[in-house]
């Protein structure tokens, strides 16, 4: 009965909740201090393109331009791996990372700090209502921005292959914001069940991320984290790409040498599920918090 009220009142909480934290996360300083470090690789995109534009060596081909490369092979190629290699570092590795760590700290310790979270546990709202309103909320501003910069991005990028080069290859583009959007879904919640349980939430989150995700996702436990489960969802629809690359270039090989990448159907859903188990013990830490 209870789950079912909280579904029947999303429409009426849940807008004016994401209007609010939406917000403050789009008028924090630090999101547009990290939003200026994601917009250094445009600029340097920018700046090669105009400085090696001239001695690009191209050929009409069925009233399209193709550019090529000193040896030979298409630009757009060398271009899309340039475009991926930032991403994964930018758009979806470590200052994405950050970015994750401080909206998830402003929606939830914040709330704390203001002495808000007392008013909410006060009122009709559920505790599950609180945190997932808020996490969407994380959700939504984070891959809207993020996909709006890696849209840019691209577009700073390819524009160096012309035209063609940018819509021969928009499906990089689509898996770059896939890749946001799953990996959003999971960190996520991870760190906003964080910051319900500790006091100093910046450093656990990056102690987890620094610790579980890079060291023992390398490892041969690499299933018990989430960026196993990023990376094989990236290695297959490379591989459907016809790229040329290896299960060891995303560390999905165990210490046999064995490729160790999960389906990423069941990938997708088992990072959902994370989500939601780490939604839920978020609720279950609010609805046991002493003020």
């Amino acid at each position: 009965m209870e789950m079912r009220r909280v579904v029947e009142r999303f429409p009426k909480l849940f807008p004016p909740i994401f209007k609010d934290c939406s917000y403050r996360l789009i008028t924090n300083k630090l999101t547009w201090v990290l939003i200026a470090i994601l917009m250094l690789p445009c600029a340097l995109g920018l700046l090669v393109y105009y400085e090696f534009s001239d001695d690009r060596l191209s050929e009409e081909v069925d009233g399209d331009t193709i550019y090529y490369n000193d040896d030979g092979g298409l630009l757009h190629e060398d271009l899309r791996d340039t475009y991926l290699t930032f991403s994964e570092f930018f758009g979806m590795g470590f200052i994405a990372l950050l970015l994750g760590i401080m909206f998830s700290s402003e929606l939830i310790s914040e709330e704390y700090n203001n002495k808000t979270m007392q008013l909410f546990r006060t009122s009709p709202i559920h505790p599950l209502e609180i945190i997932t309103y808020r996490y969407l909320t994380g959700v939504i501003t984070g891959v809207i921005l993020l996909g709006l910069y890696s849209s840019l991005f691209y577009i700073v990028i390819m524009m160096g292959a012309g035209i063609h080069g940018i819509v021969e290859d928009l499906n990089v583009l689509l898996l770059v914001i896939k890749i946001i959007l799953l990996s959003w879904i999971g960190f996520l919640s991870i760190f906003c069940a964080i910051n319900v349980y500790f006091e100093r939430p910046y450093l656990i989150c990056f102690i987890y991320w620094l610790l579980w995700e890079q060291i023992i996702s390398g490892q041969n436990y690499q299933q018990l984290t989430i960026t196993h489960y990023i990376n094989s969802i990236t290695y297959d629809a490379l591989l459907e790409m016809k790229w040329n690359i290896t299960a060891s270039d995303y560390g999905l090989v165990n210490s046999n040498g064995d490729t160790i990448a999960t389906d990423p159907l069941i990938s997708t859903i088992i990072i959902i599920f994370i989500a939601i188990f780490f939604v839920f013990v978020g609720s279950r830490g609010i609805a046991a918090k002493q003020f």
